[in-house]
């Protein structure tokens, strides 16, 4: 997400205080009116302090070439103001002192690796230039790439590789690119070797390559599913690191394969790949359907699970690489792997996810998943073991992908379906429609509720909004909904950020902040012209 808020130089205490009465969750909400003008550069951090309940919100803004500009607002357990103070900190002493200010200077450059296939699926391995230039806007870097010269590597028996998929790490240029190794075309070679004896090469951005693992097959794979793993980390997700892979293999037949093909269709292998390279899990599991469309994975460092979700076409008796034409589904598989062993593998048909959608109760429309298009916004894994995941349907046209209504999944400890929801967005702009709705989960308190806060896009405030280049920031206002884990309904969505007539629009990078331990979070924002701030406390009983 981006950011966004804008302050003053002088505050004037509290002018507004709300306890409001929409929702009895909602435990404080407040406004602030600023005098003086005075531009704001971005939010770096938000600070809550245990022990001394207040909050520090730091902005950051250019000095000179030299130094950057920290204003720390500092308010108490309430949001009354309590204190401001401005350092003017050289850039290299700042990162020192702020863990998360991850200047760098204005520009600058590196070399390393980029790979593709060619017509042939040849391997092409290819040198990049990667530069970064500092937005003082958005307080992170534009990325730009130029590619340059390429070359084409063999393996030592000089057999060309045929190119799979890879991941870059566009932090340290390494490279993990999964291949499968090509017979030279002579008396009794193999026309499929290349899918089934498979390689993981790893480069550094010099070219060398550091590492080389196999996954060999019996039978020929087409690759169902590959993603890219980040490294974990508390700040800057986006320049995380490259921390592996995680691939799913079909068995793949057809016309002229049925020698080299697996006769069971629905025979699918998980494989995780580390950063060096090296295989950590291979893993068979057998799928409800051979067509399994792997809308996402999802990691939970927290319990050493991996979770794969998405849409399975059942009833159809064809290999994945002849059903890659299916658009209409008939049911939504979910699978986790806990401390690589397969926990558990469902299948819900969409009949039975019809017969459990749930809806605000005074929402009119009743929107479902509709075994299409689906992108997937977030996920929970509860303190129960009930797995949530959440996201938008959408459609395609010239304009890229034009998000719709916003569906949810609870699933019980064993994956079995428990509810779906179907909820209504309220803004339906051009920027809502191309970027979808922001979303996030958060378990209450009691274990006994978990609150979806759905952040609804408003427009966008910037240079160029909506265009390729724009640099701008979303103009987001939260709305909250509380589902009964126990019963899995939920309850109306509470509007935030409307008050007194006036809308007040959250950070893009931090919308809310948990605080008491997770008991409660803390909204921030302001509204559109900034002359007003707002904060509310909203309990997660």
């Amino acid at each position: 997400m981006r950011k966004l808020f804008t302050l003053g130089l002088a505050m004037i205490l509290a002018t507004s205080v709300y306890f409001s009465s929409k929702a009895q969750n909602v435990a404080l909400e407040k406004t602030y009116e600023i005098s003086g003008k005075s531009k704001r550069g971005y939010l770096g951090k938000v600070i809550y302090d245990q022990d001394t309940k207040t909050y520090s919100l730091i902005y950051v803004t250019k000095a000179n070439d030299k130094k950057a500009k920290f204003e720390t607002y500092q308010f108490d357990k309430d949001f009354n103001f309590i204190d401001k103070t401005d350092e003017e900190i050289e850039f290299e002493k700042a990162r020192s002192k702020f863990s998360w200010f991850n200047f760098k200077g204005e520009q600058y450059s590196f070399e390393s690796v980029s790979v593709s296939g060619n017509l042939t699926g040849t391997l092409v391995l290819k040198k990049k230039k990667i530069t970064y230039k500092w937005n003082w806007f958005t307080g992170s870097y534009d990325k730009h790439v130029q590619l340059l010269e390429k070359i084409k590597p063999k393996n030592d028996e000089g057999n060309k590789y045929y190119y799979h998929t890879h991941a870059e790490d566009d932090v340290n240029g390494d490279i993990l690119v999964l291949v499968g190794v090509k017979d030279k075309l002579q008396k009794n070679s193999d026309p499929y070797r290349q899918f089934k004896d498979l390689k993981i090469l790893k480069f550094n951005k010099d070219f060398d390559q550091v590492n080389e693992s196999s996954i060999q097959f019996d039978y020929i794979q087409t690759l169902a599913f590959a993603r890219f793993i980040s490294k974990p980390t508390d700040e800057d997700e986006e320049n995380a690191g490259l921390d592996g892979l995680a691939l799913v293999f079909a068995p793949m037949g057809g016309p002229g394969m049925n020698k080299y093909a697996d006769p069971n269709l629905k025979n699918y292998t998980y494989v995780r790949v580390a950063d060096d390279g090296s295989i950590q899990h291979k893993i068979h599991f057998e799928s409800s359907a051979s067509y399994w469309k792997i809308d996402e994975l999802v990691l939970d460092r927290s319990n050493n699970s991996v979770y794969l979700f998405g849409p399975a076409a059942e009833g159809k008796d064809k290999y994945y690489n002849l059903l890659l034409a299916t658009t209409k589904f008939k049911a939504i598989q979910l699978m986790k792997i806990k401390d690589g062993q397969t926990e558990y593998l469902t299948s819900t048909n969409l009949d039975e996810c019809a017969a459990k959608l749930k809806t605000p109760p005074s929402q009119k429309k009743s929107p479902e998943y509709e075994g299409k298009k689906f992108d997937i916004k977030g996920y929970k894994v509860g303190s129960n073991g009930e797995f949530f995941i959440y996201g938008q349907n959408f459609s395609e046209n010239n304009n890229g992908k034009q998000y719709k209504d916003v569906i949810g999944f609870q699933f019980d400890k064993n994956g079995v379906l428990k509810s779906q929801f179907g909820v209504d967005t309220k803004e339906n702009n051009e920027l809502a429609k191309l970027n979808g709705a922001p979303q996030f989960f958060e378990e209450g308190n009691s274990g006994k509720n978990m609150y979806w806060i759905l952040t609804e896009i408003d427009g966008g405030r910037g240079e160029d909004v909506g265009s390729a280049h724009a640099r701008y920031k979303f103009l987001l206002y939260p709305r909250i909904g509380k589902i009964d884990m126990n019963t899995g309904t939920i309850n109306d969505f509470v509007t935030l950020g409307k008050v007194d007539k006036k809308t007040f629009y959250l950070d893009n990078k931090f919308p809310f902040l948990p605080v008491d331990e997770g008991a409660s979070i803390v909204f921030f924002g302001n509204d559109k012209p900034g002359k007003f701030i707002w904060f509310a406390k909203v309990n997660l009983d």
